[in-house]
């Protein structure tokens, strides 16, 4: 009896190992074609200044490799490169005029306060970079209120950038005795600063604009009234943004920004913004996440060193900025590791990356132990279509990565992990005069066959049992 049972098993088992082995018929590399569906790359920043790359930089649709690049860089500059061009674009409204400071016992305005501070920068700026040039912006509202709004509310008082100390020093005075309107048209005046630099005919240099205020907007290019909500807020905002992807660098400092409810006759009790510093934050962003460029929240007493020492560095010097604990991991989907081969064309140029694809998770990993302010690094590898291939991944979408991981530390903090699940996609397709083995039919002969087979021998054994058991 134990023999017949044997027997049965041993069909069933057969049958199992038949079913799998027919089920996964290859196809020949040969037999198939293959075409890019999607061209997607990551094109993503991490911390203040990583930026990280990965795209496809070759395909082989007659040999079906797919070559693909990983890149990491440190976009923030090295010291020698910062020279530029620098717009010192200086708040006189009626605030910064009014309100009186007292600084080392001697009692001032805030203007005057500030302009001490700028031209001590000035004074610095030009010995140490003899290079750099310098442009001065005021700003406020036109005198005529029916004119609010337009281009008098900002005026260039350098007709270009220089950097003569002579014209320089007379500027800040003009500025001490210019009187504008009362109210605050931050747009206008970055629009004047933009239009200063745009006077000069260096186009490497890199451009700064300095904000130096002590309010928040509440008017704008069009708007003759506003009461601290989005009409000028926005536009505001908008040209910040707009100067940065220009290249533009801005740097702002606001000078004691009130969080005192903002309580005005007139104003919506439901207006958005609730406080001056909601505006500034709105506007300006936070000092952690600024809008366009480096924010200084800051009091009177701050005002000297914030200006000849912070914003000196901002436009001088590089930040004690590095990258480091650098892991950046590639996964691959399944299907791709099991019909693919994976081969480095080049290693990177700072960091290890694994030598192969680790199976337990399928991916490969780089590990950068520091990256330095403009260092790049970057490595290929090639996906190849295996000899012979699965036929279920014929005529499917294929990406040719499942998912990016990057985590790092700036300046020895962890920053947030960043993740990207774009990447190049591709189709493999066999021609109708070159048919994919046909699964189907034959495993289910065979399959048929051996169950048929195997209830035959379990009935004759059943038989059998109970024939020696009447005996």
């Amino acid at each position: 009896m134990k023999k017949y049972f044997k027997i049965t098993s041993l069909l069933i088992i057969l049958l199992l190992i038949s079913s799998v082995c027919f089920a996964a018929n290859p196809v020949a590399k040969g037999d198939a074609t293959m075409s890019l569906v999607k061209d997607d790359k990551v094109t993503t920043t991490f911390g203040k200044y990583g930026e990280f790359e990965k795209k496809m930089v070759q395909i082989d649709t007659t040999n079906k490799t797919i070559d693909i690049s990983l890149t990491a860089r440190n976009n923030e500059q090295l010291a020698e490169d910062k020279a530029g061009e620098v717009v010192l674009l200086v708040d006189t409204s009626n605030s910064m005029s009014t309100n009186k400071v007292s600084v080392n016992g001697e009692e001032m305005s805030r203007k005057d306060l500030v302009l001490d501070a700028t031209e001590a920068l000035i004074e610095k700026l030009l010995n140490s970079n003899k290079d750099i040039k310098i442009g001065v912006v005021e700003f406020a509202t036109s005198t005529d209120p029916a004119q609010e709004g337009t281009e008098d509310d900002a005026k260039i008082v350098t007709e270009s950038l220089t950097n003569d100390k002579d014209v320089l020093a007379s500027a800040i005075s003009s500025v001490r005795e210019d009187v504008l309107g009362p109210r605050t048209d931050v747009e206008i005046g970055l629009e004047k600063a933009e239009e200063l630099l745009a006077t000069s005919t260096n186009t490497e240099s890199n451009k700064y604009i300095v904000v130096l205020t002590d309010a928040v907007p509440n008017t704008a290019r069009g708007v003759t009234i506003d009461f601290y909500t989005e009409s000028s807020a926005d536009p505001t905002k908008n040209k910040l943004i707009s100067l940065q992807e220009k290249g533009i660098n801005v740097i702002s400092m606001l000078i004691n920004i009130s969080e005192r409810e903002i309580n005005l006759t007139g104003r919506d009790e439901n207006a958005t913004f609730k406080t001056y510093k909601d505006v500034a934050n709105y506007v300006f962003g936070t000092e952690t996440s600024p809008t366009a460029g480096p924010v200084y929240y800051i009091n009177d007493n701050e005002v000297i060193d914030t200006v000849t020492t912070q914003i000196y560095n901002d436009l001088t010097v590089i930040d004690e900025y590095v990258l480091t604990d650098i892991v950046i991991k590639d996964y691959f989907p399944k299907n791709i590791i099991e019909n693919f081969d994976f081969a480095y064309l080049t290693k990177p140029e700072i960091g290890n990356v694994t030598a192969e694809v680790d199976k337990n998770d399928n991916s490969i990993t780089w590990t950068i132990s520091e990256l330095k302010p403009g260092e790049e690094a970057t490595f290929t590898y090639r996906l190849s279509l295996k000899e012979t291939f699965a036929s279920d991944i014929v005529g499917v979408n294929l990406p040719t990565n499942e998912n990016i991981t990057i985590d790092y530390k700036e300046n020895g903090t962890p920053g947030d992990q960043i993740r990207d699940n774009r990447c190049p996609v591709v189709i493999l397709d066999v021609p109708a005069k070159k048919e994919i083995p046909q699964t189907g039919s034959n495993t289910t002969i065979i399959s048929g066959s051996l169950i048929a087979i195997a209830i035959l021998i379990s009935s004759i054994s059943f038989v059998n049992y109970k024939r020696n058991n009447l005996k």
